[in-house]
């Protein structure tokens, strides 16, 4: 029998914003359309505190009997553990004693969060979060990118899974400018590991913004006094950043693809990057390929990119497709059927 209860296991939910969140509460109303529950245990439910350079991200403890009660409760046919932290932790140990089918997804670079932040390897980061995955039938992975990474560190069942995104919200038709000015926008956590300082430092005639939130914004604001930042936005205020952008510019060279770039496709912005995992995977497209090495020669070919071009490749990737993607996978780790 396919599996009709799905119990999702991550230490990454509400209020986060990123793309762990964001993947998740896009394919959990089409899986609930399709006939299947699914229930989410995640660190509100525990005693947690927050991480100092953090806020929003909480580090859950005393996590086995709140655990031990959402099993008992739900009696779920499948858990899929989203993130390598306490909850994933406690979460696989009760499926692991359940005897229950487990699957997986990768979705952050942590050891390379972890090496910028404290000098820690990335080899011994990499060997504690395979422990997550060991036992998992399926592990999902954004990027195939990530995937040839994680080879390197021994990974087993790694599977690509692509992402959608909502072509109705992030679309063309949200531009209303009628100024002149090239505006080059980022959006995402204000942070070292996003490698932001690289936008910030871009030279040239422009008018640069940052959307987001992150440990580093009061420092960065006091710093660049010349750059727009607007903190936190989202729905309709964010595909207007988005739609009113020139180029969208993503420095970070540590993630595992970028849902934020898909974004701004679907908003008809160009979008400059640097070639490494994530945009390399996105932007295969002749038409919207801007990669560089130097982020200020990817913005001037980001700037000849026709904006229909990026629109047009973006409306190929939906979160219908994702998710049918996903509930392939689920079905196979459940039942061996193959995976379509």
């Amino acid at each position: 029998m396919p599996p009709k209860k799905i119990a999702l296991i991550s230490d990454a939910w509400d209020p986060q914003v990123n793309g762990v969140v964001t993947t998740f509460k896009n394919i959990i109303p089409l899986l609930n359309k399709k006939g299947f529950d699914v229930e989410v245990l995640h660190p509100e439910m525990f005693s947690n505190f927050s991480y100092p350079w953090y806020k929003e991200i909480k580090f859950s403890y005393n996590t086995k009997n709140v655990t031990n009660d959402f099993f008992t409760k739900y009696d779920p046919d499948i858990i899929h553990l989203i993130t390598e932290g306490p909850v994933g932790f406690a979460g696989k140990k009760i499926s692991l004693q359940k005897n229950l089918k487990v699957t997986s997804s990768f979705h952050t670079r942590f050891p390379d969060y972890i090496k910028q932040r404290f000098f820690i390897p990335r080899t011994l980061t990499y060997s504690i979060l395979k422990r997550l995955h060991e036992h998992s039938v399926n592990v999902l992975v954004p990027s195939n990118s990530m995937i040839d990474e994680l080879v390197k560190y021994k990974f087993k069942n790694l599977k690509l899974w692509n992402r959608g995104v909502d072509t109705n919200l992030f679309n063309p038709a949200k531009r209303k400018r009628s100024d002149t000015e090239i505006r080059l926008t980022y959006v995402g956590r204000v942070a070292i590991e996003k490698n932001i300082k690289a936008f910030l430092d871009i030279k040239g005639n422009y008018k640069k913004t940052v959307v987001g939130d992150g440990p580093e914004l009061k420092k960065y604001i006091n710093k660049y006094p010349d750059i727009e930042f607007v903190g936190l936005k989202m729905g309709e205020e964010l595909a207007k950043y988005y739609a009113d952008a020139d180029v969208f510019v993503f420095p970070s060279k540590t993630d595992t693809l970028g849902n934020v770039i898909l974004e701004s496709l679907a908003s008809g912005t160009p979008v400059a990057a640097y070639p490494v995992t994530g945009p390399k995977d996105i932007l295969t497209d002749s038409r919207i390929n801007t990669l560089d090495n130097s982020l200020e020669i990817s913005i001037q070919k980001a700037l000849k990119v026709k904006r229909e071009d990026c629109r047009h490749f973006a409306l190929q990737l939906t979160w219908e497709g994702c998710t049918e993607q996903y509930l392939s996978y689920m079905i196979n780790a459940k039942t061996g059927e193959p995976v379509i």
